[in-house]
């Protein structure tokens, strides 16, 4: 099974630019024609967050007709810049919500299933997972049983040593999160965005892999108390492999 994973657009619309310097427009355009360069296609994409910049309908329209050309699933959560009404409304056919309203999913049109889950709190750069979107998780996992699981999320459960993204991280709900996940044993790996740089790490015994955006990255800066920098680095995707013998592999591929 092959994944292609897609973050971090930050889609405008009518050729804007992103603070007056990133054309996430044309960004996305170039991701859409490497896509389709690819000899192998995949056999889902997955969106994990930040598809739009203002959260507007006609946002999402595009990114929809762009994605469906493909002819292929398309599952979405939201970021911290997403909104989950539009969305729902002109994306109906990639993301789902739960009773409680928020845009978690469930796939399991493969082998492997698929999970997302919404850490978005609207208005506010940090995640969360409150007690409703948490006992989603946890009374999905044991519907599961034994399946294969692949979980992807917006905002990461790790700390990658950039303070100021960290500080604008999953917040609430982590440690919960963490003894959820650990009970299970068949968590495949957690894919996740935000970070605008390539990250991996380790959660509850977990592989965490963070993939950069398609448009612009954040700049590599650990020093502590520094605010956090976009740079015209080159927009990336990641393509993930899974078999049932070897797991998952992860490419990082540029635009």
């Amino acid at each position: 099974m092959l994944i292609a994973q897609l973050s971090d657009t930050h889609y405008l619309t009518d050729g804007r630019k992103l603070g007056g310097e990133f054309d996430t427009g044309k960004a996305f355009d170039a991701l859409i024609d490497s896509i389709k360069r690819q000899p192998v296609q995949p056999d889902l994409i997955l969106f994990s967050g930040d598809l739009g910049e203002r959260a507007t309908a006609a946002e999402y329209a595009d990114l929809g007709r762009a994605l469906r050309q493909f002819g292929i699933p398309v599952r979405a959560v939201p970021g911290n810049h997403d909104a989950r009404g539009p969305m729902l409304a002109e994306l109906p056919d990639m993301v789902k919500s739960t009773q409680s309203g928020h845009l978690c999913l469930l796939e399991t049109g493969f082998d492997l299933a698929i999970i997302g889950l919404d850490t978005s709190v609207e208005g506010q750069p940090h995640g969360a997972l409150c007690a409703q979107r948490l006992g989603w998780l946890e009374q999905t996992l044991k519907d599961l049983g034994d399946i294969p699981v692949l979980i992807f999320m917006h905002h990461p459960p790790i700390k990658t040593g950039l303070q100021a993204m960290d500080d604008m991280g999953l917040i609430e709900g982590r440690a919960e999160l963490r003894e959820i996940l650990a009970q299970h044993g068949k968590i495949q790996a957690i894919l996740c965005g935000h970070m605008h740089r390539t990250i991996q790490g380790c959660f509850a015994g977990i592989s965490v892999r963070v993939a950069p955006s398609s448009s612009h990255q954040i700049a590599f800066d650990i020093r502590p108390d520094q605010p956090y920098r976009l740079v015209g680095e080159p927009g990336q995707y990641m393509m993930h492999l899974w078999d049932c013998e070897n797991g998952l592999i992860s490419h990082t591929v540029p635009v």
